[in-house]
């Protein structure tokens, strides 16, 4: 398929490796993008009829990753900016369409808003002989469609939350961050006047740095000062096959079968130590995703059934959760699979393991192996999707704050160029709060969000996430998280 960019100086650098084409359910393509100049070409093995997804600077916004409408093969390039803002208005109808239909009370001020989006969008259409001026025009209709869409999801969030606030029982949302330490003076303070659950980060290369030597203490006093301060403890992810999360010793295994073994030791030897210290475990994360060994996908879906039998078998009360990262599935495009992340995840509830849910994992902003910026209508629509398994979610998020440098940061993702306009900031971060907590505890499936990381002065996964600063510090995005969580219960 072949598209024309007018003004390619406004796309980012790399965007080839992130564009891509999907049908009309979001599963990607396996596909390859070229971008020469002005001219976009990506090739692909099927010719049906598919949504292009491109991240797109938004003026006023920064980077979004936004699709157009359905588009069939022809010899004619497409206007790519005039086709991108046809999709973003079509996605904001519908979907107004939909929650108007069940019930929700649209404002006035969204149609007037959507009135402008369309009047920007037709001039743009209308005006392809001048490609550049079309671009121009379409970029105003992607920014006015993406606010109408913001109004809507805003409106949509408060109506769902007012009408959750009358239910009885009270809502109970589990609400947490990840720790790989205990907290001490005003972070400790901080963290239990915010939270009602901690996740006791595992860190294998920590615990166990040499085979059978065993490390304990500094989970040992995390989960001591949970059970001090009444807490409810979620552990995990016992298995996360990133080279970062595995000791060196490891990698001497020779094949999966050795790996296997050494994987299940280790789950075996953290759930005998802390079972009934626990009230949620988490046992596995990525493996969708290839992680350090390259595995294939029916040796990572037995990985991940090998261990959550091997938690059973040595806790078998205790509720647990699988979690799956990029839930939009983008790393498909690059990389022949046969499941998605939702398949994967559909996949084990049909098996019948005993799952009490499934994470997703949004590490928002971050690349490569992070997900791409998307708006909040966007992200409606996917827990939806994900809400069909028919198991409850845990959300587990989290958003930058710097673009700087972050030497305790262990997973080798950085924040995107171009996130924003004038750069990652710590307001930007509680902005990212601001716009799309709302969303995750407007759905009833949600059952549990949790900020990736606490705190950056000490090592964590994802760079400069923290709601507290290296120096310790509260960033505007906690207070804005309490903000938010507070709606839900008023």
């Amino acid at each position: 398929m072949l598209f024309v960019i007018p003004r390619p100086e406004r796309v980012i650098p790399g965007v080839a490796e992130q564009a891509y084409l999907a049908s009309a359910d979001g599963v990607p393509w396996e596909c390859r993008c070229t971008l020469s100049g002005e001219a976009l070409t990506i090739e692909r093995d099927t010719r049906e009829s598919g949504y292009v997804h491109f991240p797109w600077k938004v003026t006023g916004r920064g980077l979004v990753q936004v699709c157009s409408g359905a588009l069939m093969e022809r010899t004619k390039p497409y206007n790519l900016p005039v086709e991108l803002a046809r999709g973003t208005l079509n996605r904001v109808r519908n979907q107004a369409s939909f929650w108007q239909t069940a019930g929700m009370a649209i404002p006035q001020g969204f149609f007037d808003a959507l009135r402008a989006a369309t009047t920007a969008l037709a001039e743009a259409a209308t005006s392809q002989v001048h490609p550049q001026a079309a671009q121009d025009q379409a970029e105003n209709a992607m920014r006015l469609g993406l606010d109408a869409g913001d109004m809507l999801c805003q409106e949509y969030a408060k109506q769902v939350l007012a009408i959750r606030r009358t239910q009885q029982p009270a809502p109970v949302l589990l609400a947490g961050a990840r720790l790989y330490a205990a907290p001490t003076g005003d972070s400790a303070a901080k963290y239990l006047a915010t939270f009602n659950t901690a996740v006791a980060g595992i860190h294998w290369p920590d615990i166990e740095p040499q085979l059978g030597d065993y490390q304990w203490d500094t989970l040992d006093r995390l989960v001591a000062w949970c059970q001090e301060n009444s807490l409810r403890v979620c552990m995990g992810p016992l298995v996360q096959m990133d080279k970062h999360s595995l000791p060196d010793w490891l990698f001497l295994d020779e094949g999966y079968e050795d790996v296997q073994a050494s994987t299940l030791k280790f789950v075996e030897e953290v759930v005998k130590r802390y079972r009934g210290k626990v009230q949620l475990w988490h046992v596995t994360s990525r493996m969708n995703q290839d992680g350090a060994f390259a595995f294939s996908e029916e040796q990572r879906l037995r990985l991940v059934v090998e261990a959550v039998d091997r938690v059973r078998a040595h806790d078998s009360r205790t509720p647990l959760v699988v979690s799956f990262n990029q839930p939009w599935a983008e790393y498909i495009a690059r990389k022949d699979q046969e499941l998605t992340p939702y398949n994967f995840a559909d996949t084990l509830v049909r098996g019948e393991l005993g799952l009490a849910g499934i994470g997703l994992e949004i590490q928002y902003g971050y690349w490569p192996g992070g997900t791409l910026p998307r708006d909040a209508l966007e992200l409606s629509r996917l827990l939806d999707r994900w809400s069909q398994i028919g198991v409850p979610l845990m959300v587990l998020f989290a958003a930058p704050s710097s673009m700087g440098a972050d030497p305790l940061a262990r997973h080798p993702a950085h924040p995107l160029v171009d996130l924003r306009a004038g750069g990652v900031n710590p307001a930007w971060q509680q902005q990212v709060v601001e716009h799309l907590v709302p969303i995750f505890l407007a759905k009833h499936p949600v059952q549990a969000i949790i900020w990736d990381n606490w705190q950056d002065n000490q090592p964590h996964e994802l760079h400069c996430a923290g709601l507290l600063d290296s120096s310790g510090q509260p960033k505007p995005a906690l207070q804005a998280l309490i903000d938010q969580k507070r709606s839900l219960t008023g």
